[in-house]
């Protein structure tokens, strides 16, 4: 009867072994995910950011394109306007 009992206590504290183990394993585990989704995070961030930049960059470049259209067809604005003067100017000589 002693020999169950003191088997039975064994098993008992076998069993509350295994279940800290148990635990102690899906805590790792939990950690192990947790660490691998925030690096996910940060890598999906800086995908996000790299495709901001380049988003950016390409924004950037039609801004200057388009301005220096504009400015391009003020100068042709100009020019013309000052050939029509000329040619008023040369017109009335």
């Amino acid at each position: 009867m002693e020999r169950t009992n003191q088997e039975r206590a064994q098993f008992e504290e076998l069993e509350q072994l295994f279940s800290k183990a148990k635990r102690a394993q899906e805590n790792v585990l939990h950690t192990f995910q947790d660490a691998w989704q925030g690096n996910r995070s940060r890598q999906r961030l800086g995908l996000v950011e790299e495709t901001m930049v380049e988003e950016w960059q390409k924004r950037k470049k039609q801004m200057y394109a388009v301005d220096d259209a504009i400015q391009e067809s003020r100068r042709a604005n100009q020019r013309a306007q000052f050939a029509s003067k000329e040619a008023d100017a040369h017109a009335t000589d």
